[in-house]
C-alpha cells in the first residue's frame, strides 16, 4: 500500500510539473527558462537585467552586425545574462543563449562563428559539440566557450584566464545542456 501511495505521489508531481499545450503536446523550451538562476551555479549571481530579443530588429539592437550570422540561420529568440562570481577576485561571465529554430540552424551557427583556434571539448562535454579558446588581449585574457544542443546555440565569455574560470564556464554549459535535454 505504501509503494502504491509513493508511486501515486510521484505520478501527480510529474503530471503537475509537465508543460503541456491544450492538445496535450509538450511546449517547446524557451531560452529564458534555460538561463541559470542566481546561485544555481554556486557563488554566481546575476548582475544585470536579462536582455531578450524576439525578432531580427531587437537582436540587431543588442549586438549590431554580430547578429547577422544568427539572422541568416533562422534566429527565433535569444536571452543574454551577465553573472558575477569570485575566483581570485570578482569575475564576470557573459552568457548568450539563442533559439535557432532547429538543430541544423544551431549547428550552422556553431560552424560559422568558428575562428579556428578553438580547442574541442570532448568526452564529458556539453551539447552535441562544444569548444573553448583562450583569448589573449592587451589588458586581460579570457575564455570563450560555446556549444550547440538541439535547436539552441550557447556562447559565453568568462573574464579570467585561470583553469578555475574554465571549469566554471564548463559548469554553466553542462547545466544549460542538462536543462535543454530535461523532459518537461
Amino acid at each position: 500500500m505504501r509503494k502504491l501511495l509513493i508511486l501515486s505521489l510521484v505520478f501527480l508531481v510529474l503530471f503537475a510539473c509537465s508543460k503541456k499545450t491544450e492538445n496535450g503536446e509538450t511546449e517547446p523550451k524557451d531560452v529564458v527558462d534555460l538561463v541559470p538562476l542566481d546561485n544555481e551555479i554556486s557563488g554566481w549571481s546575476k548582475t544585470s537585467a536579462m536582455q531578450i530579443a524576439e525578432n531580427d530588429a531587437q537582436l540587431w539592437d543588442l549586438i549590431n552586425g554580430e547578429g547577422q550570422v544568427y539572422i541568416d540561420n533562422g534566429f527565433v529568440k535569444c536571452a543574454f545574462q551577465t553573472y558575477t562570481g569570485n575566483i581570485s577576485g570578482p569575475v564576470d561571465l557573459k552568457l548568450r543563449i539563442f533559439d535557432m529554430g532547429d538543430t541544423t540552424n544551431a549547428q550552422n551557427v556553431y560552424d560559422e562563428v568558428a575562428v579556428g583556434s578553438e580547442i574541442p571539448w570532448t568526452g564529458d562535454n556539453a551539447g552535441e559539440e562544444a569548444r573553448y579558446r583562450l583569448v589573449t588581449g592587451i589588458v586581460v585574457n579570457y575564455y570563450i566557450l560555446d556549444f550547440w544542443d538541439d535547436k539552441f546555440y550557447t556562447w559565453m565569455e568568462i573574464n579570467d584566464e585561470s583553469d578555475a574560470a574554465l571549469r566554471i564556464a564548463k559548469l554553466f554549459a553542462l547545466n544549460i545542456s542538462q536543462e535543454i535535454r530535461a523532459e518537461d
